[in-house]
């Protein structure tokens, strides 16, 4: 297993854009160095959450280039906002906010803030996984466990369930893994689902009509991010 694992179904991906040309969410895993950030767990098997693909390497990428570049020339106004939000919603200790960014990474209803910790030169990723939490929540309820941050009501083969506050600080976690391994992990699929949605592009004549002489905005994230890595550690990515 590696730090960082990111699968879907590239064949169905390859349908439903092909169905939906501005959609592309299709259910997701992500792992972070074993923990699950992305995606359930049910009946012992893991499985994915829907999740907008190109979404989710688009923020990752911006999130690095902020971290990497430690702000200098990546901040907008809105990242301390953000984490502030979601911080106070969810619980989540980031210890220095000025260097934190939040995002959703295409997964609709969790909650990513990717925070530097400039003495380790480590990542560390506050995490709110919803499929995750509710499943969990579900079997708890359903082997009698009472849980007070939730209310839960069933619906023949569904559930209704009201959550409080309490409950999305309880089911927040983190994760701390080493900035420079977790930037070169995330070059390496980056650069493999680039490759793999210029090829749908250009079989379907779109590549070159829409970029012409262009670069693609993702091509330009992933060369930012080599450039900062290359900045920061003295070497090439």
């Amino acid at each position: 297993m590696g730090l960082v694992e990111f699968t879907y179904d590239k064949e169905k991906y390859k349908e439903v854009i092909k169905e939906f040309p501005y959609e592309d969410e299709v259910d997701a895993i992500f792992i972070v160095n074993g923990k699950l950030l992305g995606g359930e767990y049910y009946k012992g098997r893991i499985f994915g959450d829907n999740c907008s693909i190109y979404e989710f390497f688009q923020d990752i990428l911006i999130g690095l280039c902020f971290l990497l570049d430690e702000g200098k020339s990546t901040r907008e106004p809105y990242f301390k906002k953000d984490v502030e939000q979601e911080m106070e919603y969810y619980g989540f200790d980031v210890k220095n906010i000025d260097l934190a960014y939040y995002t959703k990474l295409g997964f609709g209803y969790n909650v990513y803030i990717f925070e530097l910790d400039k003495n380790k030169d480590e990542l560390v990723i506050h995490y709110y996984n919803e499929l995750l939490s509710t499943r969990k929540a579900i079997e708890e309820w359903e082997m009698g466990k009472i849980d007070d941050t939730i209310e839960i009501e069933r619906f023949g083969d569904g559930y209704m369930m009201t959550k409080k506050k309490e409950f999305y600080i309880k089911n927040r976690d983190y994760v701390r893994v080493p900035l420079k391994n977790f930037a070169k992990e995330i070059i390496k699929i980056s650069e493999d689902y680039f490759e793999f949605i210029k090829s749908i592009e250009i079989a379907r004549g779109y590549y070159d009509w829409f970029y012409g002489k262009d670069e693609h905005c993702l091509e330009q994230r992933i060369k930012n991010v080599k450039k900062f890595y290359r900045k920061r550690y003295g070497e090439e990515l």
